[in-house]
């Protein structure tokens, strides 16, 4: 029985796994769509938002259907627990690529705004890809480390929203225009906060 049990945390690690390339498909996408401006990367980001977050459901499954099975010992109840958190951080963090890629479809960009969001996407996929190696390893040093990047996103939405808005004072970008790119700027900027988040679980279990 707990041989099965330990392989069934193994499987959720792996679930884990495939829902954050999931979400690193989604950063690629909307990085390709930076240089060749085709729609179809954007709508691509808007379908993993329902795979994204199905997949997330099914950790959440998983780790309730094995706590009804079992009274787990005080480790694996603590992965489990941060499992479940994770998968709703997850959805979390899907919901902001998709109204980012639902606002870049709306806006042209300047390529000082480009360069904005491809420093948020090289950060946060860092991120992202090593704050779930420290949580399927339980590495805690490396994911303090990770969680000590996300000052990389707040200094980078502060630029932005800055540069955005003297845009609007010389009139280059209208108010409509100013308000919904600060909002895009404070989408990447809560992913970074969520990706934080990521490596933050990772230092409890």
């Amino acid at each position: 029985m707990r041989t099965r049990f330990n392989s069934d945390l193994g499987s959720i690690k792996d679930m884990t796994r495939e829902v954050s390339q999931l979400i690193l498909i989604s950063y690629d996408r909307i990085d390709l769509y930076l240089d060749n401006k085709n729609d179809e990367n954007l709508d691509h980001v808007i379908e993993l938002y329902d795979d994204i977050r199905r997949a997330a459901s099914g950790i959440e499954s998983f780790c309730f259907e094995l706590l009804a099975l079992q009274q787990p010992v005080a480790k694996d109840l603590r992965l489990l627990q941060m499992e479940i958190k994770l998968a709703s951080t997850f959805k979390r963090i899907a919901s902001h690529l998709n109204s980012a890629a639902e606002i870049l479809k709306s806006y042209w960009l300047s390529e000082k705004e480009i360069d904005f969001l491809k420093n948020f996407i090289k950060n946060e996929k860092n991120m992202l890809e090593v704050g779930i190696g420290a949580f399927v390893s339980n590495n805690k040093d490396l994911a303090l480390a990770t969680i000590e990047k996300d000052q990389i996103n707040n200094d980078l939405f502060m630029d932005a929203i800055n540069f955005a808005a003297d845009e609007n004072k010389n009139d280059k970008i209208s108010a409509v225009e100013l308000s919904n790119k600060i909002l895009l700027f404070k989408y990447f900027e809560r992913l970074g906060d969520r990706l934080a988040r990521v490596a933050d679980l990772a230092t409890r279990l």
